[in-house]
């Protein structure tokens, strides 16, 4: 649509629909005489001043659909329109469609026991809310501002200036319009609805705070301190942010674990992290300076190789659990002493070709802990 506000064209306004110039010949002249309109109206096309013009689509669906029309001009005029009233970024960290609310609410519950007993029980969001209020020591200074934070003072400011722009934008009138006409119009009502959308947004928020119990407040200061601070691991499975947007670095702790060579000896691998970022390219990586067989060299963030591995499309809880179950699995298990598949083979087999050796990982059948020598903690 916004190529087409692009173009040097004419076009008409009627009754809220906009019609776009038509070639005429004997076809089309027999197809707009008789055919069926989309919306079961009569007039499937209009003459002005001799030339014919066919409908297409209402203009009011251009303005509620630009978002996904053109996400980054909607994005331009939407930041254009609300730079006068910024959000804190903490705040939009913990908005409910934010990245990080994904990683603590759908992702992270997967890999933390959180009951005693072979049975996993899925916690609710509230319950789990309560799980990592527990285990985060959060300082009293910033439960105080978690209060002001939810303080309506500020909200209901920011309500009343938005409420005081004297925004009106007249309906376009029928007849003839230029594509730079049409375009500005499009422009100032789309201002208009993404103000009234942010004053829509404040009022639900401001009733929600309202109704907000103790608990609650707990569990926005518990969010939004892990916002703030930007990183936070429990029971081996942690988060970090990157840069300052909403994307972050995901990781699964793998815990010491043992692989056998062909001669069936045994290997034990030091703890790693394996990690997701949450943007493109979506595969798993172990972020330490680290060697494997599924690792070519013996560095920090080496992509893991995985057979038949094909990155998703899209970010998703369960795509994120996906990739991190997967990394995991292929380090721990995925080795096959037999044909020696990977990069490298545990036990070295051509001497003469330059390969990674795990010989300091080797357990000595006397010493069965004696296994490195190189300090991991240090990593």
């Amino acid at each position: 649509m916004l190529q087409l506000l692009e173009c040097d064209l004419e076009l008409v306004v009627k009754s809220g629909f906009l019609y776009l110039p038509l070639l005429y010949d004997p076809a089309i002249a027999r197809e707009i005489q008789y055919g069926p309109t989309p919306d079961g109206s009569a007039e499937h096309s209009i003459e002005v001043a001799g030339k014919h013009f066919i409908k297409s689509v209402s203009i009011q669906s251009i303005l509620t659909g630009m978002e996904g029309i053109d996400a980054d001009y909607y994005g331009q005029v939407e930041r254009e329109c609300l730079r006068k009233f910024p959000v804190s970024s903490t705040l939009e960290g913990i908005s409910p469609d934010s990245k990080l609310m994904t990683l603590l609410l759908k992702v992270m519950p997967y890999f933390i026991r959180k009951n005693k007993g072979f049975t996993r029980k899925r916690l609710h969001d509230e319950e789990f809310l309560d799980f990592l209020g527990d285990r985060i020591d959060i300082p009293q200074s910033f439960r105080e501002q978690a209060d002001r934070y939810l303080d309506s003072g500020p909200l209901l400011q920011r309500l009343n200036d938005l409420e005081k722009l004297e925004q009106k934008v007249e309906p376009l009138h029928d007849g003839p319009i230029s594509v730079e006409v049409l375009g500005r119009w499009l422009h100032e009502a789309l201002e208009l609805q993404i103000v009234d959308q942010e004053i829509a947004r404040l009022k639900k928020r401001l009733r929600d705070r309202e109704r907000l119990t103790e608990a609650q407040r707990n569990h926005f200061c518990t969010l939004m301190y892990i916002a703030e601070k930007g990183a936070l691991e429990i029971d081996g499975f942690g988060l970090y942010r990157i840069g300052s947007g909403d994307d972050y670095l995901v990781y699964k702790r793998t815990g010491e674990y043992i692989l056998k060579d062909y001669y069936a000896r045994s290997y034990l691998f030091p703890d790693c992290r394996v990690a997701v970022l949450t943007m493109r390219p979506f595969g798993p990586m172990v972020l330490e300076p680290y060697k494997h067989p599924f690792l070519r060299d013996h560095t920090a963030k080496q992509e893991i190789c995985m057979k038949g591995f094909k990155s998703p499309d899209e970010l998703t809880a369960d795509n994120i659990i996906r990739l991190l179950e997967g990394g995991i699995n292929a380090l721990l298990y995925g080795y096959d002493a037999r044909r020696r598949n990977g990069y490298h083979s545990l036990d070295p087999t051509l001497h003469y070709v330059k390969t990674i050796e795990f010989e300091d990982y080797l357990i000595n059948n006397d010493e069965p802990h004696a296994v490195r020598k190189k300090d991991w903690d240090e990593i």
